[in-house]
């Protein structure tokens, strides 16, 4: 029979050391972290202020006070509320007692299984914030563009691949005030971007002998940028392999501030409800009938878009889709 309280009592409970080993997976190329920085809530779903920008408008002359009057009075920031749902995401895996038994080093069922539900787990994650960030239904009016033909960057000869990524930094900028401080271009384009002329002719003076994401970030002007390689397999178990990079072609810059924070604009922010005070978190359990330990890794979020124009879209953020051919 199996010894298994779906409510989390009996011999269910969180393993702390598998736990320490499933976070450590999180260090394997996946950038949503990047992207989304998290926010620990109280709740599975609640709701989150939106803040108005009143602050940016001033009516002229309503600083100066007459004698004898009072000062003009600032109607408050307007206020609005969005909500998110942290949906669980879990995986699990048995670790047969024959297995751990026979296991000869350096194998370790329980290691090898927590890495491996960590990194599938991990992968939906990417894939959802990735669906969010390269859709450009979610981003504002003029914060995407598609590029075809010769404007495509593998066109050395007619793209302009700065003066492109430079209208999307000064789109941001017109709309919040502030500098994207990060932009994420994909291995597939930057193996091609990185012969470019509009690149190579401005550091073939310096001592640099390839472009380097530090190099690239200098010259547009961000702080930071992110070359994604990671790939996954989109075909079911037992089928033919389909192999593809999880970023595509796509490049897009956004905003991310070093901690949340209210009032502080952002591209987009991850909702964790915690686990027992983690983030993400392993639970081990026995299940006498399959003569087996159960591992299983779970998680609790949801991505929600920060700052929003009228029409509730992100302009935190700006895309270009199909970069190369």
């Amino acid at each position: 029979m199996t010894v298994y309280d779906p409510r989390g009592g009996g011999n269910v409970h969180i393993d702390r050391a598998l736990t320490e080993i499933s976070v450590a997976v999180n260090n394997n190329g996946f950038i949503a972290d990047q992207i989304a920085p998290t926010v620990r809530v109280q709740k599975q779903s609640d709701k989150y202020y939106i803040f108005g920008r009143e602050g940016w408008v001033l009516e002229p002359g309503s600083d100066m006070r007459a004698p004898n009057s009072g000062a003009y009075e600032v109607p408050g920031l307007a206020v609005s509320l969005d909500s998110y749902f942290c949906q669980e995401h879990a995986l699990q895996i048995g670790v047969a007692d024959e297995e751990r038994e026979n296991a000869d080093s350096p194998l370790s069922p329980d290691r090898d299984g927590t890495e491996l539900i960590t990194s599938k787990l991990l992968l939906g994650r990417e894939l959802i914030v990735q669906g969010l960030c390269l859709t450009a239904a979610n981003y504002g009016s003029g914060y995407s563009t598609t590029l075809s033909g010769t404007a495509q960057w593998s066109d050395y000869t007619n793209s302009t691949p700065t003066v492109n990524i430079k209208t999307g930094i000064r789109k941001i900028h017109a709309g919040m005030f502030t500098e994207p401080n990060a932009a994420v271009i994909p291995y597939s384009v930057m193996s091609i971007l990185e012969d470019h002329t509009a690149f190579v002719d401005r550091v073939k003076y310096t001592s640099a002998a390839s472009l380097t994401s530090d190099i690239v970030a200098r010259l547009l002007g961000v702080r930071n940028v992110v070359i994604p390689g990671v790939g996954y397999n989109s075909a079911r178990m037992g089928q033919a392999e389909s192999l593809a990079y999880i970023w595509g072609k796509d490049v897009f810059m956004y905003y991310a501030p070093d901690r949340p924070g209210r009032k502080m604009p952002a591209f987009m922010y991850e909702f964790v409800w915690p686990l027992g005070g983690q983030v993400q978190a392993v639970d081990r359990f026995r299940d006498e009938n399959r003569i087996s330990y159960i591992i299983r890794i779970r998680r609790r979020y949801d991505h929600k878009f920060i700052s929003l124009d009228g029409s509730s879209k992100a302009i935190a953020g700006y895309l270009i889709k199909a970069a190369v051919a």
